[in-house]
């Protein structure tokens, strides 16, 4: 099963209304938002992190970064950046470099960032680079299955270059 299907058959069985939003191939969720037209603090982006023998999905909006310290602070979940062959092995039927925005349709549980409950809807990655799918906020708690969730993401920090 591809990682649409798996994410559409997951949203059908809890009965949440969805839409699906093609735009250009991208590479990065503040890419995505700009090819699809949308802000990108309505792009829901999963980070995979892990810590103490489990991985966690924290959803976040796609123009901010995880502040881990203030995550483990908020939940007592010590975690750390996964690498990519962990993203690659868990969710292998999307395309590289995706983690899907429904992660627990694959088992992974989820932490999500209250900023994303501040939109009147969402836009979360369908596996691939080149769809979305659009989900008003007031079904969240429902995609996200009463996951926890807290303020734990900050603006992306500028690096400079020499």
């Amino acid at each position: 099963m591809n990682a649409l299907h798996r994410m559409e058959r997951f949203l059908d069985q809890h009965m949440i209304p969805f839409d699906l939003v093609a735009h250009p191939h991208t590479q990065t969720s503040t890419e995505t938002a700009h090819a699809a037209g949308v802000p990108p603090d309505r792009v829901a982006k999963g980070v995979l992190l892990e810590g103490a023998g489990c991985q966690i999905v924290a959803m976040i909006p796609a123009n901010q970064e995880v502040h881990l310290g203030k995550l483990t602070q908020d939940t007592g979940m010590e975690v750390s950046l996964a690498d990519e062959a962990t993203v690659r092995r868990l969710f292998s039927d999307c395309e590289p470099g995706v983690v899907p925005g429904l992660p627990n349709a694959w088992g992974v549980e989820i932490v999500w960032d209250d900023a994303l409950m501040e939109q009147p809807d969402v836009y979360l990655e369908a596996g691939d680079h080149e769809r979305l799918l659009h989900i008003e906020t007031r079904f969240l708690s429902e995609v996200f299955e009463n996951a926890p969730h807290c303020h734990f993401s900050q603006a992306r920090m500028q690096h400079l270059q020499a």
